[in-house]
């Protein structure tokens, strides 16, 4: 599985196989595959070339047409994305419905450039056409499209809590609970100078959540404790689905699915082998996910991190009191800052230091603020008092962004090149290996508190 994700994530930064250099590059690893004596190098390296053959047909290499008939398949802010009928993925500048079907006649169609950033993010979703000057002529109306339901549930819900806790309150709680992006400008660069932009993504701690409170729901309805946990997994898909099926969220419901199913057949998890089969299974349906989409990619290199380094780190810092979690939050907040670090300068050329020092007071009112906020949006808008618990959390961690946002020396701008970034992971890795070779348990990470509850909940 490694080895299928280095060659894709090769052959985004590289690419080299549509070239005599590159056809040469391939026969001459998969020769050194087939002659080599190690099974597990000739695996690796084979898996490899998997990888670079995926990225390389995700390219495509017909032009699009510029008139088609088909569905509108997703609505953006500033246009929508129609699948023709002959297949394919098209930006089209319009308003129009989700699940609708259109037939559309353009100016002109126009291949996107892939080394443009924004393009690079309408290729990860398998848009490679814009179309120009479009004539859209509605052919049938949107049916029953879940999708769209979950979308109005979404949008209903965020009214829900700009109703109760307006302004930049309310869509830092919606960030947290859903991913919902709706801070505003200002809030949002402050979090994210203050490194804390991951507390409103959704991770884990959401698919934790969700598990948390269908488990005990199933079994109080009468369903057995194994049978609650795989019907678990239909509310984890349609929170997926609800929060936008983003690859980060598809990869921590995966982890999450699949270590529910390795309770239920009786086998210790392995969080690594559950984080590496999740990454290889969205990569094999999104190989531009692994180098083009961020979020994934950081979600993906901070549980690693976590996994990795979290332990070790924390048995360096026995000098900090672990009074309510301190030294367990010091050294998840180092371990991800750590493994995340490379790919920020290489992707953005620039990271934040702030996280380091934020994360030690923002990340315990997450829990808080969670538990109250859903108080605060069941029955808020008939005794808004239940609101203010969740209101003093929001503003707490509103204050400690601003705070951090005023020391601009915390932010460092850094230019890291792809082979600056490889040889990084690859060092990483090497040493990793190496701890993981001399500790049977190592590098697996500790549960934490919620997860415990959750796991003790789900045995009960």
């Amino acid at each position: 599985m490694l080895g299928f994700l280095i060659g894709v994530l090769l052959h985004a930064a590289y690419p080299f196989t549509r070239t005599p250099v590159g056809y040469i590059i391939v026969g001459i690893v998969i020769g050194t595959a087939v002659l080599t004596r190690s099974k597990t190098i000739g695996v690796f390296l084979l898996a490899m070339v998997f990888g670079v053959f995926l990225f390389d047909q995700s390219i495509p290499v017909q032009e699009a047409p510029t008139e088609f008939s088909g569905k509108v398949v997703e609505v953006r802010r500033y246009d929508v994305v129609v699948r023709p009928d002959d297949g394919g993925r098209i930006a089209i500048p319009a308003r129009r419905s989700l699940g609708e079907r259109v037939r559309v006649s353009c100016a002109s169609v126009k291949r996107i450039d892939p080394a443009n950033p924004r393009s690079a993010r309408d290729a990860r979703d398998g848009v490679w056409f814009a179309c120009k000057k479009p004539d859209i002529v509605h052919l049938e109306s949107s049916g029953f499209d879940v999708r769209a339901v979950l979308s109005r549930w979404r949008m209903t819900m965020s009214r829900r809590i700009r109703s109760v806790l307006p302004g930049d309150e309310g869509a830092l709680l919606a960030g947290i609970l859903y991913g919902e992006r709706e801070l505003s400008p200002e809030a949002n660069l402050s979090f994210r100078n203050a490194g804390m932009t991951h507390l409103i993504a959704v991770s884990g701690s959401n698919i934790t959540l969700v598990v948390g409170l269908l488990v005990p729901l199933f079994v109080a309805t009468g369903y057995r404790r194994k049978s609650a946990i795989v019907l678990s997994g239909l509310g984890i898909f349609l929170f997926v689905l609800f929060v936008g099926a983003q690859a980060s969220v598809v990869r921590a419901a995966l982890m999450g699915w699949l270590a529910l199913l390795a309770r239920v057949f009786g086998r210790k998890a392995d969080a690594t082998r559950l984080l590496m089969i999740a990454a290889t299974a969205i990569v094999l349906a999104d190989p531009w996910a692994l180098a083009f989409d961020a979020g994934f990619a950081l979600s993906f290199l901070a549980t690693w991190g976590l996994m990795a380094w979290a332990r070790p780190i924390a048995e360096r810092l026995s000098w900090i009191p672990d009074v309510v979690g301190l030294r367990e939050i010091v050294s998840t907040t180092v371990a991800a800052t750590f493994t995340t670090m490379p790919y920020t300068l290489w992707a953005f050329e620039r990271t934040s230091l702030a996280g380091l020092l934020t994360n030690l007071f923002a990340i315990p009112l997450v829990g808080l603020t969670m538990l109250w906020g859903a108080v605060a949006v069941s029955v808020g808008p008939l005794l808004p008092v239940t609101a203010l618990p969740a209101l003093g959390c929001l503003r707490v961690m509103l204050g400690i962004a601003d705070v951090a946002d005023r020391f601009p020396w915390l932010q460092m701008s850094l230019s890291l090149p792809t082979w600056g970034l490889f040889f990084t992971y690859g060092v990483m890795m090497v040493v990793w290996m190496r701890n993981q070779a001399t500790e049977s348990d190592y590098p697996q990470r500790t549960m934490s508190d919620r997860e415990k509850i959750v796991m003790q909940t789900i045995d009960s």
